[in-house]
């Protein structure tokens, strides 16, 4: 876990970010350096907006454009997040990363200091125990990855011009990695070389803007489905759990059945209440991480189409796309897991109720009536967060890229 920390730590703290260094969330030497990153981000996203509205009349160069302005705008977005909401992401990472919220249950507390060998007890603490070390690898390895994708993508936009400016050996040529629009001349050398410098640092700065963000959330949308995971096999093994301490269906037995379920359907609640709170801060960049995303699969896939297919140049689209659609099939299925995880919970919950009294049948029909509702990750009560989603997105992406290839070939 601490090694899982640290990855998140370094990666995020090269961009100010000290959401995982728990002792400088009140450093404000780290909160200015976060302060002056969402301000490139924001002229990031000022630079690059004025290029494509300049360039609607061209639209090729428009929709060159467009590619880097898209990640400009996912970029600002998740600055803006982890600055505003930087508290309460603070406060989500304490609860659900730093601390295992499965030990609240006392049944899960008392089995892990078990020296069991054998039943359901045994697996029930093993599950705890190998779903948490699970969730941290698969998160650490899941960053990783997609750091080194982006900053792969960001290193082929600042090679190019590069490359052209040496083979070309020309003295007033002036290339740029990102198409932006400068409110200043590049013709002196000076002042080109600390544009160009902006340009490579706000383009590495995406390479831990928005995948650390979003790492981060697919790590604490995660453990919602560990805790889901965790109850519904408690649920599902109630009687033989009991049984394996009681040794008999006896009123203790039927006393302890009781005041498990009740441990779950409290744990339930306290799941629920903060998946919520999560998703009410995180909406606004599911809402422009979808968006977004459906734009520059259009235009990278234009980009693409008009482009020579195996060129070094074009490989950069190639990688852009594909980082983006991956990110967008992530939050996906993990909206998908956790509907489906919901699902399973609500099952579980209703089998073997008849062999329980009155009052357990109760809790059962309450917890029952709990579950009805589910938990579903909404983007503003409208866009559910699900495969379906996935493939609309997709859709969607294509329906305009036939749209923009129709209109250029007219």
């Amino acid at each position: 876990m601490d090694e899982t920390f640290q990855v998140f730590d370094r990666i995020l703290s090269f961009a100010g970010i000290s959401i995982f260094a728990k002792p400088n969330w009140n450093s404000k030497r780290w909160l200015i350096i976060q302060t002056f990153n969402f301000l490139l981000g924001f002229l990031t996203f000022i630079f690059t907006s004025v290029f494509v509205i300049s360039n609607l009349s061209d639209l090729l160069v428009c929709i060159q454009g467009a590619c880097v302005w898209t990640t400009g705008v996912i970029m600002f977005i998740s600055f803006g997040i982890c600055l505003i909401f930087k508290k309460d992401f603070e406060a989500f990472v304490e609860e659900m990363a730093f601390c295992d919220r499965a030990l609240d249950i006392p049944l899960v507390n008392s089995v892990i200091s078990l020296a069991t060998t054998t039943g359901k007890l045994h697996e029930l603490k093993n599950l705890v125990l190998t779903s948490q070390i699970r969730v941290f690898k698969i998160t650490k390895m899941l960053l990783k990855t997609y750091v080194a994708s982006v900053w792969l993508c960001a290193t082929l936009y600042l090679c190019g011009p590069i490359y052209m400016m040496t083979i070309r050996e020309d003295e007033n040529l002036r290339l740029l990695a990102f198409d932006m629009w400068f409110p200043w001349s590049l013709d002196d050398f000076n002042v080109y070389i600390a544009s160009f410098i902006f340009h490579a640092y706000t383009g590495y700065l995406c390479c831990i803007a928005y995948p650390g963000l979003q790492a981060m959330i697919i790590l604490l949308v995660c453990q919602v489905i560990r805790q889901l995971q965790i109850i519904t096999f408690i649920v599902t093994y109630l009687d033989d759990m009991v049984l394996e301490v009681i040794g008999t269906r006896n009123e203790m037995w039927q006393v302890a059945c009781t005041s498990v379920l009740s441990q779950c359907i409290h744990h339930y609640v306290r799941t629920k209440r903060f998946a919520n709170r999560l998703n009410v801060i995180c909406q606004p960049f599911y809402l422009a991480l979808i968006l977004v995303a459906i734009m520059l699969v259009c235009v990278c896939s234009v980009k693409i189409a008009v482009s020579p297919k195996l060129a070094l140049e074009t490989l950069k689209y190639y990688i852009h796309e594909f980082c983006f659609i991956l990110v967008v099939f992530m939050f996906c299925a993990l909206g998908q897991q956790v509907e489906n995880q919901c699902e399973k919970l609500e099952l579980a919950v209703t089998e073997k109720w008849y062999i329980f009294n009155r009052k357990h049948k109760f809790n059962v029909l309450v917890f029952n009536m709990a579950l009805s509702q589910r938990m579903p990750i909404f983007v503003f009560g409208s866009i559910p967060l699900s495969l379906p989603t996935f493939t609309w997105f997709i859709k969607t992406g294509m329906s305009f890229f036939t749209l923009v290839m129709s209109v250029l070939e007219t």
